[in-house]
């Protein structure tokens, strides 16, 4: 039987770090997920090197790393530029890991990378125009342009949770020096600030008992509430799915894209910040853009990030035969 080829696949979140050993199928053949330590550098470098190490324990051995991280990333040099959540700032990422495991190494931003791997094997094969927004901690956007990944002049480009939606809106996160921006109106933070905000206000509310009675109240309750028709969490999903239909509604009018897919842990919920963000691309947006694009969910939905560091690895760093 002949062994499989494969890559190390690594996506390093604002609050989890996931990594896996990908084929070219692609198949997840394993897998390690742990929260992302953001205490200082050398913490969340030693977590890396860590869940690295451990899936390269053995005999086992890949034939390139590709990487996707929540940051800005100078792709050329293969150097983590910012970030706006982790601790990770003017670091040579694609030098690091290459001197520790000796293989060839790419490095991505996290969406960009989630973007590649649906247009390469899930929801965008064979578009040319697309747009990818992972709802995770932040907002992260990747753009296929031309059937190509659009990285701008120095790759930090796509920063698509930054646009301002309300410029009177609250704080952005992290190092964000702006307000109001996608990421603070329609991440899955904003799901679960929006509902704990609602249960303070509101002490009767089924949020309110909720919290009184001692329950974490997030997203994932308020995904819960709304599926059961509780009127108040449906509210907060409109609302929240307007502001993600904005955020859309403009990149629409710019890219005048085929293809919208929203991936990320809080793109589990659905059509609860899909419909809604829906109908406002459908009321505001110029034509012919909004009657040209599908809006989707990701194929490999959570998985995004690390099947895309994959993608990212086959196609950059994986030597050619």
């Amino acid at each position: 039987m002949t062994t499989p080829r494969t890559v190390l696949a690594v996506d390093i979140g604002g609050t989890k770090l996931a990594a896996g050993i990908v084929d070219d199928t692609p198949t997840l053949l394993r897998r390690s997920v742990a929260p992302t330590r953001t205490a200082t550098r050398e913490d969340c470098l030693a977590g890396l090197f860590s869940q690295i190490d451990e899936l390269l324990s053995g005999d086992q051995s890949v034939e390139a790393i590709g990487v996707g991280v929540a940051s800005m990333v100078d792709f050329r040099a293969g150097r983590i530029v910012e970030s706006t959540h982790l601790p990770l700032s003017d670091v040579p990422l694609r030098e690091i890991l290459a001197d520790r495991y000796g293989v060839t190494v790419a490095i991505d931003n996290d969406a960009t990378v989630a973007c590649i791997g649906e247009h390469r094997w899930g929801a965008g094969v064979g578009v040319d125009e697309m747009i990818m927004l992972t709802l995770g901690t932040g907002v992260g956007g990747g753009i296929i342009s031309r059937g190509q990944p659009h990285r701008g002049l120095s790759g930090a480009a796509a920063e698509l949770g930054h646009m301002v939606i309300d410029i009177n809106g609250p704080p952005c996160q992290g190092g964000c020096p702006s307000s109001g921006c996608l990421e603070v109106m329609a991440s899955g933070t904003a799901l679960g600030v929006a509902a704990r905000a609602h249960a303070e206000a509101f002490p009767v509310s089924a949020l309110g008992r909720a919290l009184a009675g001692g329950e974490v109240v997030n997203g994932e309750l308020l995904a819960r509430l709304a599926e059961a028709g509780d009127t108040d969490a449906l509210a907060i999903f409109e609302r929240i799915g307007g502001y993600l239909g904005t955020g859309m509604t403009n990149l629409i009018n710019i890219f005048n894209p085929e293809l919208v897919v929203v991936g990320g842990g809080a793109a589990a919920v659905g059509e609860l910040l899909l419909g809604p963000a829906r109908r406002v691309v459908a009321a505001t947006g110029l034509r012919p853009q909004r009657d040209e694009v599908r809006i989707v969910r990701a194929r490999f939905g959570a998985d995004a990030g690390l099947i895309g560091a994959a993608a990212l690895a086959w196609g950059e760093a994986v030597p050619r035969l």
